[in-house]
């Protein structure tokens, strides 16, 4: 169920007279709203929109002026995923049972991203092409999942509902802001629970077949009842 303040806006691809318009959501988040004043790790707002065919989730915090924070994502496409307070990397979340998909990113060292599905008995990597994108001027990660959306509304999946969260680099850190309704949670050394996550519907796509890119991601094996 979606409790975030969204707001829905058009973006207008001019790369090519065929690329279809991208509808995007931008869904806010109160600044401030964390108990450890770390400002790199204060989530403002979180835009996701798609090109037809490509995914792309940017998250931007009140002031991205250190680089050793580490920014999540979970999805949630596909009856069954995985049980709570599991994740690859094991941040202490709870209130995140059933997702399938996990993307965990580093802005250090040049950035990058470490995606995962959960294939019905654990964790395995998401193999079809992401990338992440550290936009420093704009306090701003974003993640690009390639094909994503081509993959999934040619099996009748037509949004995502999903969860971001920012946490530091240690196994059992908690999530430090989460996107959404929760509240200030606890802090380091302190749990976290996610209680709402967000939806954001596709745009329609007139696309070939794709069945086998979500065989190459891993994700054939479940389909949402």
């Amino acid at each position: 169920m979606e409790r975030g303040l969204k707001k829905s806006i058009g973006m207008f691809v001019v790369c090519s007279l065929v690329t279809p318009v991208a509808m995007g959501d931008i869904y806010m988040d109160p600044v401030g709203d964390i108990a450890t004043g770390n400002a790199n790790l204060d989530i403002t707002q979180v835009e996701v929109t798609d090109n037809g065919s490509d995914l792309i989730i940017r998250l931007t915090v009140d002031n991205l002026d250190s680089d050793w924070g580490k920014y999540l994502l979970f999805g949630d496409f596909i009856a069954g995923g995985s049980g709570d307070n599991d994740n690859p990397w094991g941040r202490d979340i709870g209130g995140l049972a059933g997702m399938d998909l996990f993307a965990g990113s580093w802005i250090d060292g040049g950035g990058g991203v470490d995606a995962q599905v959960h294939d019905g008995s654990g964790w395995t990597s998401y193999l079809a092409p992401v990338s992440e994108w550290t936009d420093w001027e704009n306090n701003t990660i974003q993640w690009t999942f390639y094909d994503f959306v081509v993959a999934f509304e040619n099996i009748g999946i037509t949004g995502l509902d999903f969860e971001v969260a920012t946490t530091g680099g240690g196994w059992g850190d908690p999530a430090i802001d989460l996107l959404g309704g929760e509240g200030t949670q606890g802090g380091w050394g302190q749990g976290s629970t996610s209680t709402d996550l967000m939806h954001y519907t596709f745009s329609t796509v007139p696309t070939p077949s794709a069945l086998v890119l979500l065989a190459f991601a891993g994700f054939t094996r479940r389909r949402r009842h």
